[in-house]
């Protein structure tokens, strides 16, 4: 019997950006990892839907047409897919040959696509899978069927393989930890690349005149945050028939302007071209500043990736600790900033003191933690309330994507919120990447949604502006398939004892249902419940909770309202299903609320639940020691067996 994909099934996404490496100095051996060639091709992203095929390059140019082989290979397959591997021309000794890539004509022989990941199967997400399941999965849907279509072979000696590869003048190895997930668009310490010759991408900004050839050099450099830095100058690696097309394409572009926005050292007369051709460089070493100072060597240009893209790789150390603990040192790039966006407002903030601090494997700087967020109450003291209670905040948000609310003027400041991280994630952060609802003209079609896994998130997540948390209802695993149906209980006045009766009520219902449901207050003036569940659509928890709410309304007609319209709510409990829906968020368990004191969102046992409850004694100065006397009473929403239990119960009712 054939192994089911225990995967998320959702529609094929489109858009996705590769995995990266970090760029380290030499090769390991580590049973953890798993090695590859380093193949010298083009990255690409190939999508098959059972109908059409779709090659992408990293930068997201369209392919298709340029490989023919590979795309009528593909079809050949017959399933729902998507690859992640290279397009490599083979000279005759069977070695990859880039020049020979580059003058493909999309119907000579020779090309191939080695391919070392999949990413979607047959309607289902299979990036969460671990490494070497995605691996297993590959065997079963490529196999042997075809010579263009080529699996990337794995290797367990690092050190053997990079010697091999070097000995047979091969671009280098990569290393990959055999149980990562694939995170698109992220570098980090589950994938490294370890070359065997210093080769990066750079984008060309100008030429040196010569006296004697077309030109002397050509001067390029590398984006850092957001600004075009001058990295080196290459002199050599020009054939002579290929100097005068360069400089042909060269002058198409030229210039007054100067594309750098450093200081350029250069001999001679330059001129400067506008940053739109990235060239393959070879060079000698790379200063710690990210300077090349010797002559390097031009390899050719590159048609697969936007000049925006391309940012300086300053090699690590190969420990793969050093690694992790240094991750977040890694310049970062930001995307383009999209029309619209928050991140300029809050990133207007005036920094006026920060510090470091290394928690795990994330380096996260922490700045202006004087700044009140309270009246007396500085945002010092929320970073440490959240470090505090980390280990039972921190299983709620666990693979769960998340908007961020922030405020960067404090508590009572202007609500500034934020789906897309647009490349500010922390490099801990892990990023769940879904096709935006409703496209925009000018953004992207797709959002770059941070999941918060691990103590280095939560507290860049506080640091950057966050008082509240406020997860979906579902994670990245199965974003379709909510872990719970939720009871929103909103006064509309204010007073929180409406909120108190109506919970009081909906309890003796649920338990004339034999239903198991976990309550907390909303760090306001409402109350919400937890009903956990599995296997549900969004549409279906949304149905549950207004069938529910129906009977509450019928038991509570004074006192509840399902009225959407808040004209018409008056002062009762509005009984919001709202929160149900696909992508909407709740403020976590133990999460701060932006309100008038530092209230938090506070779980309860149902006893507690009756007239001398009073939201306002949970604040950030009561939470641990309550902790501590009553314990964690929110760990059971997240226990599969009370979800089973409850699913059985949920889907008569359901029926009726």
């Amino acid at each position: 019997m054939t192994k089911k994909v225990q995967a998320d099934k959702v529609e094929m996404p489109t858009g996705i950006k590769p995995m990266l490496c970090t760029l380290i100095r030499k090769p390991f051996n580590d049973p953890e990892y798993l090695y590859e060639v380093k193949w010298d091709g083009y990255r690409i992203i190939a999508y098959h839907d059972g109908k059409a095929v779709r090659l992408d390059s990293r930068g997201g140019l369209d392919y298709t047409r340029k490989y023919p082989p590979i795309v009528e290979a593909l079809k050949m397959l017959k399933r729902k897919v998507i690859f992640d591997g290279e397009a490599v021309v083979l000279n005759k000794e069977g070695m990859p040959d880039f020049d020979a890539l580059q003058k493909f004509n999309g119907h000579t022989s020779g090309v191939h696509y080695y391919v070392f990941d999949i990413l979607w199967l047959d309607g289902k997400n299979v990036m969460g899978l671990p490494l070497i399941k995605r691996r297993g999965l590959l065997a079963k849907v490529i196999g042997k069927r075809s010579d263009v279509i080529r699996i990337s072979e794995s290797f367990d000696a690092g050190s053997e393989l990079f010697n091999l590869a070097k000995e047979r003048g091969l671009e280098g190895i990569v290393a990959k930890r055999r149980d990562s997930e694939y995170v698109p668009n992220q570098r980090g310490s589950a994938w490294f690349k370890i070359p065997t010759v210093q080769r990066q991408e750079f984008v060309i900004g100008g030429w040196v005149e010569s006296d004697r050839r077309h030109f002397r050099t050509l001067l390029f450099g590398a984006y850092k945050k957001g600004r075009l830095e001058w990295v080196g100058h290459a002199g050599g690696g020009f054939k002579d028939k290929e100097m005068p097309v360069i400089l042909e394409r060269l002058k198409k572009l030229e210039t007054k302007k100067r594309p750098f926005a450093t200081a350029v050292e250069y001999d001679g007369i330059a001129h400067w071209v506008k940053p739109e051709l990235v060239a393959n460089i070879r060079f000698a070493t790379m200063t710690k500043s990210g300077r090349i100072r010797k002559p390097a060597i031009f390899e050719g240009f590159r048609e697969d990736k936007m000049p925006a893209q391309v940012v300086s790789e300053i090699a690590m150390e190969s420990s793969v600790e050093q690694v992790a603990d240094s991750n977040n040192a890694i310049e970062k790039r930001k995307l383009p900033t999209m029309p619209g966006s928050n991140w300029p407002e809050v990133e207007k903030e005036k920094i006026v003191e920060q510090e470091e601090f290394n928690i795990g494997d994330c380096s996260i700087m922490l700045y202006n933690v004087e700044r009140e967020i309270w009246k007396g109450i500085p945002k010092a003291t929320l970073i440490q309330y959240y470090n505090n209670v980390s280990k039972f905040i921190l299983p709620h948000l666990k693979n769960r994507p998340q908007t961020l609310l922030l405020k960067p003027k404090g508590a009572f400041g202007k609500n500034l919120f934020i789906n897309d991280m647009e490349g500010r994630q922390p490099g801990c952060g892990k990023i769940f990447q879904a096709d935006r609802l409703h496209p925009k003209e000018g953004k992207r079609n797709v959002i770059d949604y941070i999941v918060c896994n691990n103590l280095g998130t939560l507290l860049y997540l506080i640091n950057v502006g966050c008082v509240d948390l406020n997860p979906w209802t579902s994670t990245i695993l199965h974003p379709d398939e909510p872990d719970y149906v939720v009871l929103d209980l909103d006064p509309s006045d204010g007073d929180f004892q409406k909120a108190v009766q109506t919970a009081r009520e909906i309890k003796k219902f649920l338990d004339t249902k034999k239903l198991v449901a976990f309550a907390k207050t909303s760090g306001k003036s409402g109350i919400h419940i937890f009903i956990p569940c599995k296997g549900f659509q969004h549409a279906d928890t949304r149905k549950l909770a207004e069938l529910i709410y129906g009977q509450i309304h019928g038991r509570l007609p004074d006192l509840t309202t399902v009225q959407e319209s808040k004209n018409h709510r008056g002062d009762k409990v509005f009984l919001d299903p709202h929160q149900n829906d696909y992508r909407h968020t709740m403020a976590v368990a133990y999460s701060v609320r932006p309100n008038k004191r530092p209230t938090v969102s506070t779980p309860l046992d149902w006893r507690e639940i009756k007239a001398t409850l009073d939201a306002e004694d949970f604040t950030m100065d009561t939470i641990l020691l309550r902790i501590k006397k009553k314990g964690d009473l929110f760990k059971g929403v997240l226990d599969p067996n009370v979800a089973n239990q409850n699913t059985r119960i949920l889907k008569r009712l359901m029926i009726g």
